[in-house]
């Protein structure tokens, strides 16, 4: 009866160190950052992050992820550009980034894509432009994800800007201004 509970001993020995190898990846994510005072002050605020794999820990996407989140809040209606940016000198190096989204309570509403027209593959530039739709008021994150690809661990930077789109009523107040001083010097004209 020993000898059938030491087998059945080192069958589980076994099966944990089987299932060991083929675990799944692990969250390392760094909680989330609210950016909406920087946004405030200058419409613009730095996106940055590393990362070191703890004792452990194996690099590569099989064994490690993350989805940093960036929160803000807007007022009013705004254009908003971000760049994520981490730079490798290999394939096997640093960090590798997978992507780069914005979204709200609702969801995702913009997905990112890697400029290779600026940039190069190795210089994994992350770009998401709201583009023709401008961003009213409210509360927003923007997710940058990726993986540890190498055991030395490694960053990425970037920004996230916004900028306020004029309100239809300042247009009509710029077309009116722009009429006076069409009158003006038209009358000044007419009257030399």
């Amino acid at each position: 009866m020993t000898k059938f509970f030491k087998s059945l001993f080192v069958a589980a020995m076994f099966a944990g160190t089987s299932l060991a190898a083929h675990a799944a990846p692990v969250d390392i994510s760094h909680a989330p950052v609210d950016l909406t005072a920087d946004l405030l002050d200058y419409s613009s605020s730095d996106l940055i992050n590393s990362f070191t794999l703890k004792q452990g820990q194996l690099a590569g996407a099989d064994h490690n992820f993350f989805s940093d989140t960036y929160t803000f809040s807007l007022s009013g209606s705004n254009d908003l550009s971000a760049l994520a940016t981490s730079l490798k000198a290999n394939a096997g190096s640093g960090l590798t980034l997978t992507g780069l989204s914005l979204g709200n309570a609702n969801g995702i509403l913009f997905h990112g894509a890697l400029d290779l027209v600026n940039y190069t593959l190795q210089d994994q530039a992350w770009v998401l432009q709201s583009g023709n739709t401008p961003l009213s008021a409210g509360s927003y994150f923007l997710k940058i994800d990726g993986y540890v690809a190498s055991p030395a661990g490694g960053s990425y930077s970037g920004n996230l800007a916004i900028a306020a789109v004029p309100e239809p009523e300042t247009y009509g107040m710029l077309l009116v201004g722009l009429g006076l001083i069409g009158f003006v010097a038209r009358r000044r004209r007419s009257q030399a």
